[in-house]
Order: C-alpha cells, then structure tokens, then sequence
C-alpha cells in the first residue's frame, strides 16, 4: 500500500505510539498499532484488518493519532495489554511486525523512557517534599535556599547525562522557579524585619570600626587592633543585616584588616607578612571545611530519605531507580570526606606553620632589641668617655712637662762640663717644675678609674632599662649586663696599668732629679 515512507519518518521520530504492518497468527495481514503508557509500564497493543485501513485510515493514523490527537479511527478486532518488558519481546508471539528493527527500537527506547519517568518522579516528590520544609519553615533561611539550589543542580546534571528528559525537565524546573519565588517573597519579607534592627548594628559596628580606624592610622598596637577587629568580625558574622548594611559593614572590615596588615607588614618587615599571610589562609580554611560539613550533611539527610523512601517502595523497578540514587549519594559522600580530610590535614599543617612562624618573629623580635640595647649602650658608652678626655689646659701641660724633660736633658749636659752653678740650679728648678706639673699624673689615673667607673654605671643602667621594656627583653637585658661586666673588667686593666705607668714615671723623674741635685752639689 506504498507505506514505506511513513515507515521511514516513525523510524527517525519515535513516540509512545508507533503503528507497523504485521501478520496475525492466520497469516493475515493487519495493522498493528502500539501505544506505550508511561506510569503504568502498560503497552496497549491492537490490531485492525488491512481491509478496513484505507488510505484515509492510515493517514489519520501516522498524522493524528501518533502525535496523540483526536481521530475518527475504525474499531479494532483485538486488544491486548502486556507490562512493558527487557527480557521479553514487545509484541505476543501471534503477532508478527514486517519492520522487526522498529519494534526492537521502540522496546528499547521505551524501557529507558519508563526508567526516565520513574527518576522523574523521585525528584518531584523530593521536590515537593522540599516545598513542604520551606511551608514549615515560615521564615526564609539560607540552608533552604541552599537545599533548593543543590536540588536543581542535581536535576541539571540528570539532563545533562541526558538522563532526564526534556519535557520531564522542564516541567521539574517550572515548579522549581515557583520555589524559588517563595523563596525570595520570604527573605524581601526577612529583610523588611530586620531593616531596623540592622540600622542599629550598623551605628554600634560603624564605632567599633571608627576606633580600630583611628588607631591603625596612629600605627599603635596594631597586634591589639589586629585582635580586636578578629573580635569585630566574629560579632558581625553572628548579627542578622540587610544585604546592603551587611556589604558596607563587611567592606570597611575587610578595608581596616587590610591597613593592619600593611602597617603591620612596613613595621615588622617579611616575618609579619608571612604570619599575617597565613593566618588569612587558615581562616579562609577554616570557613571552607564549615561549608564542607554541612554539605555532607545535606547529602545525608538525602541519604536517609532515600533509604526511606526504598523501604516503602512497592515497585521493583523503582527500587532499583533507588537504590541507585543511594549509591550515588554515597559516591558523592565518600569523594566530599576525602576532600575535607585533605583539608583537616591542611588545617593542621597551617597551625604548625603559624606556630613557626611566631616562634620566628620572636627570635627576630629578641634580636632586634639586642642589637638596639647594644647600639644604645655602645652611645652611652661612647658619650661618657668624651667627657672624661684630656682637656685642652691638661694636654698644655703634658706638652710643656715633654718640653722641660727635653730642656733639661740639655741642662745636664752642660753640668758636665762644668757648667756655672746657676744654670744647675735653674735645671734643678726646671725639673722640679716639672715634677710638680707631672706630680698629679697619678690622680689624673685615678680620674680615668672615676670615668671607667661611670661607663660601667651606664651601660647597667641601659641594661635595666632594657630588662623594663618586657618578657621578650629579658635575655637582652642579661645580655648587656654580661657586656657590661667584661668591659668593666677590661676598663679597670686599663686603669690599673695607667696608674702603674704613672707611678713609674714619677718614681723615674725623681730619681732624675735627685741626680742632678747631687751633681750640682759635688760640682760646687
């Protein structure tokens, strides 16, 4: 009946409803109509003598009934329902189709169709099942929000896979926007509530911040401002805002952490930075495993609902629909604990890290006071003994005792050739003089022995006002008193040797002296 184009067009558009020529059992040729019911998993099959399908009857098939519209069809000689089956052929075993591979197709296509509609089912009760917890809820919450936008995502994924389809899909995400509307009419409603309440948090914070502001830019403390705006930010988390209140707030937060962190960073140089680096990231760390836990934690509330659900499946076929959703959970589960033990291990590692990092920047805390209560001590040090300098009517008289021992070397050269006794006396006095200026040469020791004595009195001074400054200065107070001690020691050699020098001095002018004495004498 030239139908082999039709044939060809449901062969390349299938539906729930096909229609193929077959022979009954009597050999006789019929028209085979097979019509898929989807929620039933019920195939109607029914067949019509090829006598009474004219050419007009067999239109009406391919071009109405097929596509599911309203036709004037014949009656038909048999009907028979058979549930829809993969081990089992499409057809009963009287029946014959002329295009076997339309059959084998539609068996195919169909059992995934069943199997699609079933998952379709699932996700609209696990929808509806979400609308109700939103009803019960009264109020918008974030974590509903949450649950209806992993929901959908997992929808997304289904028609993605191509597991869904396409009209199951749209129909799911009609009812999803719905949702989704609910939920925005609750949090417009949430946020009217809180509008006042979020403009007082905002005056308090907007103090808070003023005086954390005020201080970082005196660049005092900024520690004691780095822990009191770690103070502000877990407040402001735990404080219901308005969108708006919550962005400007979080904004000059994250602004004045910012500054910290610079000051932070020019006054305490790298080691600073690397600390203020990394607890930034554990923080951020820390906010991920949260966010982590409570994932899992949908996903086995879903786990529980679905092993739930198979408990009060009837149906084989939906239970193993079911129970494969199970086993995807528990994948899903499974990879997330993986993740977050990755994380936890991190966590532990950034803890460690911070710890070095601490430890770090005392030891260069310790030894930057050292070496300033070093510096400092050395300009004491250096400041007292200026003061303790010959001055300049001491180094006069050095000058001209030199002058007079010269003079006098002369004088008793002459003495030996008999030199007038005048001129012996006038050497006489000469190196008596001379013996007078150099007299004091001991004092001026001991004056250098006073000097000593008060540069030691300094730097233990510097090193009590170190040992002042706190526990982190303690060792570097200790520290300087040792220097102290040692310089101490090695001034008083000083001295002590100065004093010897002198007194050998003297003791040789005067010998001196009494030489020349005795030589003017016997020359008389």
């Amino acid at each position: 009946m030239g139908s082999e184009g039709p044939y060809l067009q449901s062969l390349t558009d299938m539906r729930n409803r096909i229609a193929v020529w077959g022979r009954d059992a009597q050999e006789k040729r019929v028209l085979i109509t097979i019509e898929l019911q989807v929620a039933d998993n019920i195939v109607r099959i029914q067949t019509y003598p090829e006598k009474i399908v004219t050419d007009e009857v067999y239109q009406a098939f391919m071009d109405k009934w097929r596509k599911g519209q309203e036709a004037e069809l014949p009656e038909p000689d048999r009907v028979i329902a058979r549930e829809l089956s993969v081990s089992e052929g499409l057809l009963p075993e009287d029946l014959k189709a002329e295009q076997t591979d339309m059959i084998l197709r539609a068996q195919t296509e169909w059992h995934f169709h069943v199997l699609s509609e079933k998952l379709a089912q699932t996700y609209k009760a696990e929808l509806a099942e979400l609308e109700d917890r939103i009803e019960r809820a009264g109020e918008y919450s974030s974590d509903l929000w949450n649950q209806a936008k992993s929901f959908w995502q997992k929808v997304q994924g289904q028609l993605q896979d191509k597991t869904l389809l396409r009209e199951q899909g749209n129909d799911i995400r009609k009812q999803v926007d719905k949702t989704f509307a609910k939920l925005k009419e609750m949090r417009e409603s949430l946020n009217a509530k809180y509008k006042e309440e979020s403009k007082e948090q905002v005056a308090k914070f907007g103090e808070l911040l003023e005086d954390a502001e005020k201080r970082i830019g005196e660049g005092t403390h900024l520690n004691k401002v780095f822990n009191d705006l770690r103070d502000i930010q877990r407040k402001f988390h735990g404080v219901k805002f308005t969108k708006e209140d919550r962005d400007a707030i979080y904004g000059r937060i994250d602004a004045a952490f910012k500054a910290v962190k610079e000051k932070r960073g020019q006054k305490g140089g790298g080691a600073s930075n690397a600390l203020g680096r990394t607890e930034s990231r554990l923080e951020g760390l820390l906010k991920a495993i949260d966010r982590m836990k409570s994932s899992i934690g949908r996903d086995e509330k879903d786990l529980q609902f679905e092993h739930r659900r198979i408990e009060r499946t009837n149906g084989q076929l939906e239970k193993q629909i079911r129970e494969a959703k199970v086993v995807m959970i528990e994948s899903r589960i499974a990879s997330k604990r993986v993740k977050l033990e990755d994380m936890e291990k991190t966590k532990v590692m950034l803890e460690k890290k911070i710890d070095q990092q601490k430890k770090r920047a005392e030891k260069d805390a310790k030894r930057a006071a050292e070496k300033a209560a070093a510096e400092a001590a050395k300009a004491k040090i250096a400041a007292t003994m200026a003061e303790q300098q010959v001055s300049p009517e001491e180094q006069a008289k050095l000058e001209a005792a030199a002058a007079a021992i010269s003079e006098g070397k002369k004088s008793a050269a002459k003495a030996k050739k008999a030199a007038e006794p005048q001129e012996k006396d006038d050497q006489i006095d000469s190196m008596v003089a001379f013996s007078e200026i150099t007299g004091p040469q001991p004092s001026m020791a001991e004056k250098a022995g006073d000097a000593i004595a008060t540069a030691i009195t300094t730097v233990s001074d510097a090193a009590d006002e170190v040992t002042r400054e706190g526990g982190l200065l303690d060792q570097a107070g200790d520290f300087i008193a040792a220097a102290a001690e040692t310089i101490g020691e090695s001034l008083e050699d000083v001295a002590d040797t100065a004093k010897a020098v002198a007194k050998v001095a003297g003791d040789k002018l005067e010998s001196t002296v009494d030489e020349l004495k005795k030589s003017g004498s016997e020359e008389e």
